[in-house]
């Protein structure tokens, strides 16, 4: 007995040492670590950007049913092009797009920052500014998610490149923030919307200095990339590998998200907090996030993914409920880290099954489509929730979101029980 546990304690800084590698192993590429820099700069900025806008639609308006109107105005886009921005991704070149996404982003919020700093800004005006990021977010996420895959020299390592991307987008999401919260605090909302303005220039540059390989598109596409006639994208969502992805991520969108609309009103309602709170609960989001994506970076070549992805969206269900009905400021954070945790490994474990399963020729429509079914779908619920928020309380509705993503979740179980990991196209 204490041989073994001297030669495991021997052994540990060995085994450390090699999940340590195993996680961050694609940051090896040099393309990867810097495409990812820029885009961890950027992404900084737009939660901040995130935050302050939320915090300063409910500030004007006082109104859960207003967050959940900005919230569909954002995201109406998604459902309604983001297959076509697929379809772009595939035909183009994935870098010139990022790039023209990039700067119509960084457009958009020098408009929102001089609206703001000249207290020009009114509810129909951030309706249509978000309409809009909401057109440039339907072209940019399908390029963004297949130009990933492009960067990864061995197949095997989608799942830890796609982790990473993830995890990143999500440390960005703690600090943004818990930043935004402070800033707002101190100086108003101007200076968030102003840094995130500026903060697009490191994405600018991090495009500018990658050299990915071409993806060779097409405007006939029928061909796979193993030569065999392709399947078109129908064929793809009928496959039950795929199909089930799908359904889940539409329980996801529909419930398992709108506790992020009505975070403003959470802290107001139900912790009497201010905007230094509200970073705070968005900033634990994030962790709990990061911790789901270094999670899938570091074990999403292990066999039962599929299963893992689920389980995460039935526990998503009961941090859903213990956010609801708490009141106290320790319980909620908890609460909020165990949502971002499983909401980031559903999002990431998700995402690698999918690629799996669709021809590299093709995989920014087929993004797309997982894009509508994993984003598209929120503006509808969104005006729900922020109605029914607003009529029967912010916990009624937290309690309905918990209803419903754990009748997905069980249905997903169900459904994807004998379904492995693996895709074999065709």
């Amino acid at each position: 007995m204490l041989e073994h546990l001297l030669e495991l304690l021997f052994s540990l800084p060995g085994r450390i040492g090699g999940n340590f590698r195993q996680t961050f192993k694609s940051l090896s590429d040099r393309n990867f670590r810097i495409y990812n820099l820029g885009m961890f700069l950027s992404n900084v900025g737009t939660w901040m950007q995130g935050v302050a806008l939320s915090w300063l639609v409910y500030r004007l308006t006082g109104s859960a049913a207003a967050l959940g109107l900005i919230s569909f105005a954002s995201n109406i886009p998604l459902l309604l092009l983001t297959y076509v921005g697929g379809v772009v991704a595939d035909r183009f070149d994935k870098r010139k797009i990022l790039f023209i996404t990039q700067i119509l982003a960084m457009v958009q919020a020098v408009i929102l920052t001089l609206l703001v700093a000249f207290n020009l800004a009114t509810i129909p005006i951030l309706i249509g500014m978000a309409v809009f990021l909401g057109i440039v977010t339907a072209f940019d996420v399908p390029a963004r998610q297949s130009l990933v895959p492009l960067m990864v020299k061995d197949p095997n390592d989608m799942p830890n490149a796609i982790g990473l991307s993830s995890a990143t987008f999500h440390v960005s999401r703690m600090i943004g923030p818990a930043l935004g919260g402070l800033l707002i605090a101190s100086f108003g909302e101007t200076i968030c919307f102003g840094l995130n303005a500026v903060s697009f220039i490191a994405a600018l540059v991090g495009l500018s200095r990658i050299s990915v390989p071409s993806a060779k598109p097409s405007r006939k596409a029928d061909i796979s990339a193993s030569g065999k006639p392709q399947e078109t994208i129908l064929q793809t969502i009928k496959r039950p590998e795929v199909f089930t992805l799908l359904f889940l991520a539409a329980f996801v969108s529909t419930f398992g998200m709108q506790y992020s609309i009505l975070m403003p009103v959470i802290v107001d309602k139900l912790l009497h907090g201010q905007s230094a709170q509200f970073g705070l609960l968005s900033a634990c989001a994030g962790l709990g996030a990061l911790i789901g994506a270094l999670t899938i970076a570091a074990t999403g070549t292990r066999p039962g993914l599929r299963k893992r992805v689920g389980q995460a969206t039935f526990v998503l269900s009961f941090a859903l409920c213990a956010l609801a009905f708490s009141k106290i400021m320790a319980l909620s954070v908890v609460a909020i880290v165990l949502c971002g945790t499983c909401l980031s490994t559903h999002w990431s474990g998700g995402n690698s099954l999918m690629q799996k399963c669709v021809d590299p020729a093709a995989r920014g429509r087929m993004m797309g489509v997982y894009t509508t079914f994993t984003l598209g779908l929120a503006p509808l619920t969104a005006l729900i929730s922020g109605w029914t928020a607003e009529h029967y309380g912010v916990t009624v509705a937290l309690l309905v979101s918990a209803s419903g993503m754990l009748v997905g979740s069980v249905l997903y179980l169900i459904k994807s029980r004998k379904l492995s990991d693996d895709c074999d196209r065709p």
